[in-house]
């Protein structure tokens, strides 16, 4: 089960007198992470101007069984999932989520260093949405234990980290969290509901295959490239949320993270759900396995020991 560990002073990670020690936690951070547990950060380690919460808690969207957050993609710097408002907000809004995901990218460069030479930067989102009593569709519901998968962006064995910032005023935002993936994974996997996968793609039709899938992905089309491990973990993540047995008795630990907190940690691995809050931003960064500490914890070194299978086709893996 997840452990919280607290974390008061970050002036640690920025001070230039001390490296070898500001390594030594940085290693200890990461190991901590590595591990299953949470990382928490009582308030926001990082300048965040009150000027932008306050835009940000004006925000309002429009409640709909498919919509779930704003998306900022800092690739294209570019947002997804904004209600129609004013070009001005448009641009305020474009402005603090760039803001905020530079923020984030840079406090986590200096405090997990050993991740962030090869990290991939994916979405950051605003939740402007209350959790309780949310009316979702089963399986984007947040308040029911799951562990990360994408359906449209496949990690090919990258680690899902994910740091999360409450900006509600008064309010925390609650959390659940039950056993990692690496127990859930040897409980549930390999029954007829979810078969652990087999080594796909490496026949020689297979492969060609594969291969034009590639090619047609260079090429600009909208090929969606998943691997055996992506197509697991998207199942995994659907059939935690549907057992409701699981759901009803498995052990569970709650957290309350208080406005103005944050915390980080592995969604991949770490089973969790959020039960209430409303207004938090979170920054996705995707962390391949051979810049881990600990790469035999990864959910894809779990399910290659479970299996004996290669669960990341190298073909596929190209380009992530």
């Amino acid at each position: 089960m997840a452990r919280l560990i607290q974390i008061d002073d970050v002036q640690f990670a920025t001070s230039p007198s001390s490296a070898s020690s500001v390594l030594e936690r940085a290693v200890q951070l990461s190991e901590a992470l590595e591990a299953g547990n949470i990382l928490f950060f009582p308030k926001t380690p990082f300048s965040f101007p009150k000027e932008d919460i306050d835009f940000l808690l004006t925000q309002k969207q429009k409640e709909a069984k498919n919509r779930k957050n704003i998306a900022y993609k800092p690739a294209s710097d570019r947002m997804s999932n904004v209600m129609k408002a004013s070009q001005e907000e448009e641009e305020r809004l474009l402005s603090v989520m760039r803001k905020y995901s530079q923020s984030v990218t840079t406090f986590l460069s200096k405090l997990l260093p050993a991740y962030a030479s090869c990290w991939k930067l994916d979405y950051a989102s605003f939740r402007p949405f209350q959790e309780k009593g949310r009316k979702l569709r089963l399986r984007a519901r947040n308040d029911l234990l799951h562990t990360d998968a994408f359906p449209t962006r496949p990690m090919h064995g990258m680690r899902i980290l994910r740091f999360f910032t409450n900006i509600n005023p008064t309010e925390s935002r609650k959390w659940m969290t039950s056993e990692p993936f690496n127990i859930l994974a040897e409980k549930f996997g390999g029954k007829r509901e979810i078969p652990f996968p087999k080594t796909r793609g490496y026949s020689l039709a297979n492969k060609l295959k594969r291969i034009c899938q590639q090619m047609a992905k260079n090429a600009g089309l909208p090929v969606v490239l998943r691997s055996p491990y992506d197509d697991f973990m998207m199942r995994f993540h659907n059939y935690l949320k549907e057992n409701e047995e699981f759901q009803k008795s498995c052990p569970k630990d709650h957290w309350a993270f208080p406005p103005g907190s944050c915390w980080a940690v592995f969604t991949d691995q770490v089973s969790h759900a959020a039960l209430e809050g409303q207004y938090a931003l979170e920054q996705t960064i995707l962390v391949p396995r051979h810049s881990l500490l600990n790469p035999e914890k990864a959910p894809v070194s779990v399910l290659e020991r479970l299996t004996g299978e290669i669960m990341v086709d190298p073909v596929f893996a190209r380009g992530y």
